[in-house]
């Protein structure tokens, strides 16, 4: 009798595994095809049963990562991490799910960790650099963008955050270059005109802002940003009105611009 439950305990776990070998399988295509929530859903029924499978963990975290579920991608993540498995491309993940909380200071925190043991890897490099961009830190971002972008010269979101850098770095005419170079790869990328609109209207230049912010909105209408800026360099420059200005600003307002509510308030009456 006891060599029969065992027997059947043994029949009982091979089928599991079996089924679980099937889920995977059935989670797997589900992420090929880009049916994330399916996936997810799928990744459950296996981790349910297999909470240590290093292999769906990571697979869940990409699906929760592409539906931007930020903080349950971390957590699948983080658990890679003290699993020590899968360790670098798990904090890799991590750190992206940091950056896009902008919990840029963490983001930086992993990325040291990771350069420590791997002074030249290239993700880690632009993820650092990109949240030093966001912290303010202009040149240690210069630092790490340029060696991303030596290795990956078509590297747009670092040429962006190193044009950033340089335009808060007060050196203009490098942050028009990147943000061009930016254009030249993907030339209906609104982020690029906008932030080459922005140098251009922190050196006065209030015609050729205001024509630079055109393009972003033209791109996407819904900027808000861009519009309370276009408003900005239209209420500067001697070639447009008041009015001018004030149609922008009442636009971002309605899109929910605090900046532009107040320039309505005090000047669009």
């Amino acid at each position: 009798m006891h060599t029969k439950v065992i027997s059947l305990l043994f029949l009982f776990l091979a089928i599991c595994s079996c089924d679980m070998s099937a889920t995977r399988e059935e989670a797997d295509e589900f992420l090929k095809q880009g049916e994330y929530e399916a996936a997810v859903a799928t990744y459950d029924r296996v981790i349910k049963l297999e909470p240590d499978d290093i292999y769906s963990l990571f697979n869940r975290a990409t699906a929760k990562e592409k539906l931007e579920l930020w903080d349950e991608a971390y957590d699948d993540y983080d658990r890679l991490v003290k699993l020590r498995q899968n360790v670098k491309l798990a904090m890799l993940g991590r750190s992206r799910c940091l950056f896009a909380q902008e919990k840029y200071e963490y983001v930086v925190l992993d990325m040291n960790t990771l350069l420590t043991g791997d002074p030249k890897n290239i993700e880690a490099l632009d993820l650092r650099g990109r949240a030093y961009t966001k912290m303010g830190e202009n040149n240690k971002a210069v630092d790490d963008l340029t060696i991303v972008i030596d290795k990956e010269p078509n590297n747009v979101q670092a040429l962006i955050s190193r044009g950033a850098a340089y335009a808060r770095g007060r050196a203009g005419s490098w942050a028009i270059q990147d943000f061009d170079r930016a254009l030249k790869i993907e030339p209906n990328l609104p982020v690029a005109h906008f932030n080459k609109g922005m140098v251009f209207f922190l050196y006065s230049n209030f015609t050729e802002a205001a024509e630079t912010f055109d393009k972003a909105i033209e791109l996407d209408p819904e900027y808000a940003e861009a519009y309370t800026r276009r408003g900005m360099s239209k209420f500067e420059s001697k070639w447009h009105s008041l009015e001018d200005g004030c149609s922008d600003f009442k636009k971002a307002e309605d899109l929910g611009d605090e900046i532009a509510a107040a320039y309505v308030k005090k000047y669009c009456k």
